[in-house]
């Protein structure tokens, strides 16, 4: 085999090993990488207990499997809506943008959450803000989930992004653990 098979060969089974090798799913347990995508039917979506700080205030987006293990990631996109389900305002900025998603294995009954944070529009000049007050929420997370409209009420500037979201983590809280 000459040197260049060899390293082929090399790099195929190292990327081989990368895509099927373990992964650390939401329970913390090491699980076969060979977990399916979850589906938008195997995963509820609520929200968690909200948290505040500094101007803003913090729900999780709990995503829970409610079929068999399977695997999710990415930040979810999120739109406040009004009961008719029309949007308001625009959508939640991407606060987890040029960090790597993680592929989170969640069994059955297990969660990851995304923290979407909604600023105090108080805290921002009527005329550049035009708070408005929003039903709930549309939630999204690529071909996992959604799109499921979620109960949260919520004041959102009209005229400027005042939400945003994070990369999906293990738990119900979106915070991250290190």
């Amino acid at each position: 085999m000459t040197v260049r098979r060899r390293f082929v060969a090399l790099v195929s089974v190292g990327c081989f090993a990368l895509v099927t090798g373990p992964v650390v799913g939401a329970t913390g347990a090491t699980a076969s990488a060979v977990a399916p995508a979850c589906r938008p039917s195997q995963i509820r979506v609520t929200t968690g207990v909200a948290e505040g700080a500094a101007g803003t205030i913090y729900v999780p987006l709990v995503f829970t499997n409610r079929g068999a293990a399977c695997a999710l990631w990415g930040v979810p996109s999120v739109q406040a809506v009004a009961s008719t389900h029309h949007p308001v305002g625009p959508p939640a900025r991407n606060d987890s943008i040029g960090q790597l998603a993680v592929r989170h294995v969640v069994a059955h009954g297990q969660s990851v959450a995304s923290a979407y944070g909604v600023a105090e529009t108080g805290n921002y000049p009527p005329s550049l803000c035009h708070a408005r007050r929003a039903w709930g929420v549309r939630v999204r997370l690529g071909p996992f989930a959604g799109p499921t409209y979620v109960r949260l009420g919520v004041s959102v500037c009209t005229s400027q992004a005042s939400t945003h979201v994070q990369l999906v983590v293990p738990g119900r809280t979106g915070v991250p653990t290190s």
